[in-house]
């Protein structure tokens, strides 16, 4: 009830009754809060606008009886009664508490659920819905490509058929992004045709960055929380909220991990405390995993796929828009400035410091993103970019409009130029210029990476590197709605890209793209074109290298082109740790595989289980740094160093591998380049040169193998650049015109090193220097201590295995005694064995 506190005798003593009920509001709360907007608050008192006056009083007021006014139900930050706008939602609470936004009470809203589901995601509900109803319980998954809602259907099926009924409901992830994201679709849909004859329910959010597994209550309804929050607190979990139950539905986003020991571990001890038990699996990545690791995810989802739409499906349903990828080259040289601490802190924090700094202040370069949009305007259309920071999308947007494009940037926390705050109503007016084509050009710092409604978006472009998946997912996804969504047929993602030389690991969102929507088993045109894009991706730095007249690129150039396609490539995704941000981030990887080191590749993946068990692994997710080097030497050691390769492996590649193993305990699927031979470019480069193509002749040959329909694969590997094509083509026919040809570059000064007897290195040093040595000389060691039955011997005792693995390679007389590296004076011993002798000498 409002009162006019104008008309009371004591003005001072009205605002005093007024203040005064709102404390007694707050105490006869369960929650302690009371929420209202700034301009019910001051109706409250009999005021349409805000008085100075009125305030001064009102601050005095509150501060004796202990309470805080905040901007929102979800922060503590305090208000500044000048900064709010009268539509604006403010919290009241009592100065000796925090508010949890992590954990709390869910009024359920009345009225339909504003948020209808499509086609695809209808059929999912009810797919669910009949095997729940069949059965009285599942263990199943949803396969929906990223951007297909895969979220939204699992959370409204969850709230009628799990909240609605009073049961409970556990969903799991690995990042902290997508428990946000599941709490966000949680809060949106609680309306009363979802959950019905319920008010109101209690979630709670738990994970390094949200609330603890100590506080899990029994009453709380819906948990969200990070595995491994969980996994080492298990007990909170069972004893506290999982022991009285009767049913409980549980959800693992992002299944494809399920298979992780860690995830196992909670599924299991969740599904041996209710008598039934619901295990719903949300992935958007087809199964490109082993045989051996689907089998283990058929394990664990035991009903198997409940409901899948594949990507071609809801592109062709105007769902989803088909992307079309583009690179534009900076040419800023940002490697460098890198130093390796630099490359560390990226690893670690994404790009933030001095390096972002250096980037978002180069005139070039920004005016470069300018000007690449101005040139295709027809063609990009309504357009969103992605900056690197607050001082960026400021630059940006200048530029924009000085050169006569209508933008805005948004931005959140800030003062703008004059020291005003920047506000969310001032956000939001951009937003709806934007959206009714007022202006052309919508600028941001990932504030528009969820949450905001842009179905038009024609175009997106990344100005801004990142090292993290879930950030890259939601950025090219603001473009990829689909017509039947609002947005449009097709969408263009433009990266622009600056000169790392390879230094960082930076998320390409094609390849992003690929790897969570494409199915390789599927042997179709589309997934063999995927393919050699994927392969593309990983050579295209090889192919610019080569134009780069500052690298000497010699070695390879002389490399026939064939040998340096693969012949094929392990793809899988693993969770990385990260010690500083203390959370798991998701790295795809390509291991890419050259013809002569494919025996090498296989042998190594064929040991990999006796490589844990020797090594004590098995029970490992996660490796340590230490482990994982000690694992990733031996493996060098054992299959490839001394071998003759024509070109490097990578020894990241091999740790990817072990990372891949302690994750999911299974090797990883290789898949077979079937059509690698028709990339052979010596072909047409002989052609021309047996052919005396020249001139005219020449170039017409070149457009027609270019532009050819047939032949359309060399622009998919060459990633559409007709540069690095006729570069490549030169190279080779080069080689034919000039077989003896000698680099004529100037030769460097040269040192005269002294020589070393091979005897007298190592074997660790001959690995290093002597790799061929070492190898002709393990090789050796080994067949000597081979009996007849294949089994390698200990020299000194009876241990023997078919495996090399529990051995090492010893000196009879040590180094230090005068003994040399030969094969004379070299056994074979265990690893103990070895171990315990040299701690004898």
């Amino acid at each position: 009830m409002n009162f006019d506190v104008r008309k009371s005798e004591n003005f001072e003593e009205g605002v005093r009754q007024v203040v005064m009920g709102i404390k007694k509001e707050i105490e006869n709360r369960d929650n302690s809060l009371i929420y209202m907007k700034f301009k019910t608050f001051l109706g409250k008192f009999g005021y349409e606008r805000r008085s100075n006056k009125l305030l001064n009083i009102v601050d005095e007021c509150l501060n004796e009886y202990n309470i805080v006014v905040v901007n929102n139900s979800t922060s503590n930050q305090e208000v500044n009664w000048d900064d709010l706008s009268y539509d604006e939602n403010i919290t009241f609470k009592f100065e000796n508490q925090v508010i949890n936004n992590n954990a709390g009470k869910i009024k359920v809203a009345s009225g339909d659920n504003p948020f209808n589901l499509y086609l695809h995601q209808q059929e999912a509900i009810k797919s669910m819905n009949r095997k729940y109803k069949r059965l009285d319980s599942f263990s199943g998954m949803l396969a929906i490509p990223t951007g297909g809602g895969k979220t939204l259907t699992a959370m409204q099926w969850l709230l009628r058929n799990a909240i609605g009924r009073n049961k409970k409901v556990l969903w799991i992830a690995h990042r902290h992004e997508l428990l946000n994201q599941a709490f966000s679709a949680l809060n949106k849909n609680a309306f009363s045709d979802l959950v019905k004859n319920i008010k109101d329910f209690r979630y709670r959010i738990i994970s390094g960055q949200h609330d603890r597994p100590v506080n899990i209550q029994n009453n709380d309804d819906f948990i969200i929380a990070s595995k491994d929050s969980l996994y080492c607190n298990m007990d909170y979990l069972i004893n506290n909220w999982a022991n009285s139950e009767e049913e409980i539905f549980l959800v693992v986003d992002e299944a494809h991990h399920a298979t992780a020991k860690t995830y196992r571990k909670v599924i299991n001890e969740v599904k041996n405390k209710v008598s039934k038990f619901n295990l719903l699996g949300l992935t958007a990545t087809p199964f490109r995993s082993s045989d051996k690791e689907q089998g283990l995810l058929k394990k664990i989802f035991k009903d198997d796929i409940l409901y899948k739409v594949d990507l071609e499906q809801l592109i062709n349903r105007g769902i989803l828009s088909a992307p079309i990828f583009k690179e534009y080259n900076t040419e800023l040289n940002i490697h460098r400035e890198l130093t390796d601490q630099d490359v560390k802190n990226i690893q670690s924090f994404d790009l933030k410091g001095d390096i972002a700094k250096k980037i978002a202040s180069s005139k070039e370069r920004n005016n470069r993103i300018v000007s690449h949009y101005i040139e295709n305007k027809n063609k990009y259309g309504k357009l969103l970019v992605f900056t690197i920071d607050i001082d960026h999308a400021i630059t940006l947007n200048k530029l924009f409009n000085r050169r006569g494009v209508s933008s805005e940037y948004i931005v959140s926390s800030i003062k703008n130029v004059h020291g005003v705050s920047v506000s969310q109503e001032d956000n939001q007016r951009k937003v709806k210029r934007f959206r009714e084509g007022e202006v052309d050009v919508l600028v941001n710092v990932n504030i528009l990476t969820e949450g905001v409604d842009l179905p038009d978006v024609e175009t997106v472009f990344l100005t801004r590197p990142t090292i993290s998946s879930i950030l890259m997912t939601q950025m090219i996804g603001r473009a990829l709605r689909g017509q039947k969504a609002g947005g449009t047929e097709e969408a263009y993602i433009v990266s622009f890209i600056d000169n790392w030389r390879d230094k960082i690991n930076w998320v390409n969102p094609e390849k992003l793209y690929i790897e969570e929507n494409v199915d390789f088993n599927n042997e179709t045109a589309e997934t063999r074109e995927k393919l050699i894009r994927l392969i593309s991706i990983e050579k295209i730095e090889e192919f610019a290298s080569m134009m780069d007249d500052s690298i000497d690129t010699s070695r390879l150039e002389a490399i026939d082109f064939l040998e340096r396609i693969p012949i094929g490539l392990y793809s899988f995704s693993v969770l990385v740790s990260n010690k500083k941000t203390r959370e798991d981030m998701t790295k795809n990887c390509e291991v890419l595989v050259y013809d002569d080191m494919h025996d090498s590749y296989k042998e190594f993946i064929n040991e990999l289980e006796r490589l844990f068990d020797f090594n004590n692994l098995n029970s490992k997710e996660k490796l340590s740094g230490d482990e994982l080097e000690e694992l990733c030497n031996e493996v060098e050691n054992e299959f490839f160093i001394g071998k003759d390769f024509t070109l490097d492996y990578k020894r990241e590649d091999i740790k990817d591998i072990l990372r891949y193993y302690a994750f999911k305990g299974v090797e990883p699927r290789f898949y077979e380049f079937k059509n690698r031979k028709k990339f052979d470019l010596s072909k047409e480069a002989k052609y021309i040169f047996e052919n005396d193509l020249g001139g005219r002749e020449e170039a017409n040959y070149i457009n027609d193998l270019w532009d050819s329909e047939e032949k359309s694969w060399w622009k998919i590997l060459f990633n559409h650049n007709k540069d690095y094509f006729i570069s490549q083509l030169s190279k080779e026919k080069k080689k034919l015109q000039f077989p003896n040809l000698i680099d004529g570059k100037n030769e460097n000064p040269k040192v005269e090193y002294d020589l070393v007897e091979l005897e007298n290195l190592s074997m660790s040093e001959l690995r290093k220097k002597a790799p061929k040595h070492f190898r002709k000389l393990h090789n050796a060691v080994y067949a000597r201590a081979k009996d007849e039955e294949g089994y390698y011997n200990s020299a000194i005792s009876d241990f023997r295995s078919k495996s090399k693995l529990p051995f090492q390679i010893d000196h009879i007389i040590p180094m230090s005694k005068g003994g040399k590296t030969t094969l004379d004076n070299l056994q074979l011993l265990t690893k103990k064995e070895n171990a315990k002798k040299s701690d004898n000498v």
